[in-house]
């Protein structure tokens, strides 16, 4: 079968027409909620559904057919490397983050997979990064400068029938974020010179629904930005943030939520879904986390492949007291990195599985990066599943395709780096969405544990 590959505009416009402009119809079940409050977390909402788009998608605006295997994989370490500064950045505390001032250091261009949702009545459908790793929800708002090279709709609250000012009026008391104009202000700054300011208000939110129907959430607080630093498209209009912040969606909507990502490769692939509120899939085996630095830190306890468990010390994935260490379990970042010393350990493995079965290659741009000659497909059936060990026997298994990325047509490489080449001498490891891949992840804010289940994402689009 040929597949005819379209202009960019139209591939925008079928991303949004298949996965977005629906939330404006009128023929489906319409239910209506409102946000719950700080003080209430007795709301009840129903599953709301956001399929995902990640940027090898062929709906993703800046979908690019002609990119090769070699180029995602250059892109995609480079962007991991970006977001590493980023996490570092948080953990050594150089960013500040309140209600209504957050810097952050991140690269966010690009490389980042989608979540969609429509903001206003009448609803406008945005395409944002799921991120959880972020304290807020944002989106590009009308008017907006260097916006003009922006290709999808930008929401404008003064054609929202439900927007609301956070402060509706000018407040002069101690203590008061409001400005004297009666205004919110954020400013949110990157570091590849990409920024967003503007100021707070509160709307509806439309996100499908499993029966195929459409769900309203009223009265969510997001920033709407109308000053953004950055001349190009980059591909989306804002930000859905998933930590536990107040600000962020996950926290407005429900204290729960779950992701499902079923393949990262696949460019037809289209269940890959996130799900928020009180219909979030909690399920699979679960282990504790703790928010540190606005991120998400499991225990791990150790690594197997196959039935060999690797000599790691347990004392070198703990938190230090300095605040750093550990594991974060992260959206952000498509590669995995692991502290130095288990990387070495698990290279060593594999080589020795491998033996004189496939030759060596080397990746030019990342010479530290074990690549061998072959195919991931074929080559490697019957390979060992390498798996995560949790506390509380949590586990997350990585089969082939999310252990190793195909670089070229006849070279492969390990999806796993070392943490030392990001720059940076952070001791955290971090698993990034490759290795999440064929599992559904669930985040319970209320109670701190996260769930693993491997299962095929499309069982759970129904």
């Amino acid at each position: 079968m040929a597949f005819v590959y379209e202009p960019l505009h139209l591939l925008l416009l079928l991303a949004f027409s298949k996965c977005c402009l629906s939330s404006i119809s009128t023929n489906s079940t319409t239910t209506r909620f409102l946000a719950s409050s700080p003080a209430d977390s007795t709301v009840k909402h129903p599953r709301l559904v956001s399929k995902l788009i990640h940027h090898r998608s062929v709906l993703h605006p800046h979908y690019n057919p002609n990119e090769t295997a070699k180029d995602r994989m250059e892109l995609d370490i480079k962007h991991s490397f970006a977001r590493l500064a980023y996490l570092q950045s948080r953990i050594e505390g150089s960013l500040v983050s309140d209600d209504y001032r957050v810097n952050l250091s991140s690269s966010l261009i690009g490389r980042d997979i989608l979540a969609n949702l429509s903001i206003g009545q009448p609803p406008i459908p945005q395409l944002v990064v799921m991120d959880t790793g972020s304290d807020i929800f944002w989106v590009m708002c009308n008017p907006c400068s260097n916006c003009v090279h922006h290709l999808s709709p930008l929401f404008d609250p003064s054609k929202s029938s439900t927007y609301s000012p956070l402060c509706k009026i000018p407040c002069v008391f101690k203590g008061c974020k409001c400005n004297h104009l009666g205004q919110l202000p954020f400013s949110i700054t990157y570091a590849n010179n990409y920024s967003s300011s503007g100021t707070f208000g509160l709307d509806m939110l439309v996100f499908d629904t499993s029966d195929e129907g459409k769900a309203q959430v009223f009265d969510i607080k997001f920033g709407c930005g109308n000053t953004i630093g950055y001349n190009e498209d980059p591909g989306y209009n804002g930000i859905l943030g998933l930590n536990n912040a107040h600000d962020s969606l996950a926290s407005q909507i429900g204290k729960k939520f779950s992701y499902c990502i079923g393949s990262l490769t696949d460019k037809y692939y289209n269940y890959n879904q996130l799900i928020l509120g009180e219909g979030a899939d909690l399920e699979g085996s679960a282990t504790h986390f703790q928010v540190l630095h606005g991120m998400y830190y499991i225990t791990m306890k150790g690594i197997s492949i196959g039935e060999k468990r690797l000599d790691i010390d347990p004392a070198t994935f703990e938190i230090k007291e300095n605040g750093t260490g550990g594991v974060i379990l992260d959206s952000g970042s498509t590669f995995t990195y692991l502290v130095d010393d288990v990387y070495k350990l698990l290279c060593k493995e594999v080589k020795n599985l491998f033996g004189w079965l496939y030759r060596v290659a080397t990746f030019e741009n990342f010479p530290w990066l074990l690549c061998y000659f072959g195919s991931v497909s074929r080559d490697l059936v019957g390979f060992p599943v390498v798996t995560f060990h949790f506390a509380d026997g949590a586990d997350l298994a990585l089969d082939t395709g999310s252990l190793f990325v195909q670089q070229t047509d006849d070279t492969f490489c390990m999806a796993v780096a070392p943490m030392s080449e990001g720059g940076i001498g952070s001791k955290t490891s971090v698993i990034g969405l490759l290795a999440q891949q064929s599992y559904n992840v669930g985040f319970d804010l209320v109670h701190q544990f996260v769930y693993f289940q491997r299962i095929d994402c499309e069982l759970l689009s129904g």
